[in-house]
């Protein structure tokens, strides 16, 4: 937990100094995100900018379109995974409320798919930055990478995610934060983490 607090506190810094960068790919982000069928390219390029920020190399709005462009299928198949998983869960919640299951086992099953999609949404925010460590994207690759990271580094993933979850909790509460850091700052801290992560093993299993 330490040593995610003291990485946390270093993205801020790193945040702060390409504020107008890190602001205008979450703009953009926002933008994307409006017709709904776009989501993963939003995120293709929000990834992109901020891996680019961690990373000291040069960016410019363009690289937020670039980043759509060359992460174009790693992004459709995440996409695609998480819309199966989610599809999954929404039908799991309906059978159950038509089976009409109560009492103590009701209470059980039907907290099930809220802890499963926590638990997803935690491991799920590592996988586009993994991808982006590798020589040639792979979604299953990424997730693997995903979950040694929470059971190697226990502490600093669940920081990292604990922060994340809290930043975007925040700005679904005031709404506001969604325009200045709500998407681009977790995505930083996510690449921040698996930056730390493949410098403590030699580089990024690929």
């Amino acid at each position: 937990m330490a040593r995610a607090g003291r990485l946390i506190y270093n993205g801020f810094l790193v945040m702060w100094d390409a504020f107008w960068v890190v602001w205008l790919s979450n703009i953009l982000w926002l933008v994307c995100l409006t017709p709904i069928i776009t989501f993963p390219l939003a995120f293709s390029g929000l990834y992109v900018c901020t891996h680019d920020v961690v990373y000291g190399e040069s960016i410019t709005w363009k690289t937020f379109f670039v980043g759509i462009r060359k992460y174009l299928f790693p992004s459709l198949r995440w996409a695609g995974v998480n819309l199966l998983v989610f599809a999954t869960l929404v039908f799991y919640v309906w059978f159950l409320n038509a089976s009409g299951k109560q009492g103590a086992l009701g209470v059980l099953l039907n907290a099930m798919p809220v802890t499963i999609m926590i638990l997803w949404m935690a491991l799920n925010m590592y996988t586009f930055p993994f991808m982006l460590v590798q020589e040639k994207p792979s979604y299953v690759s990424a997730l693997r990478n995903s979950l040694i990271l929470f059971l190697k580094w226990p502490g600093q993933a669940l920081g990292f995610t604990l922060f994340n979850l809290l930043i975007i909790a925040l700005s679904v509460w005031l709404r506001f934060p969604w325009i200045i850091l709500g998407g681009s700052l977790p995505a930083l801290l996510a690449c921040i983490c698996v930056k730390d992560v493949a410098e403590q093993v030699g580089g990024a299993e690929t």
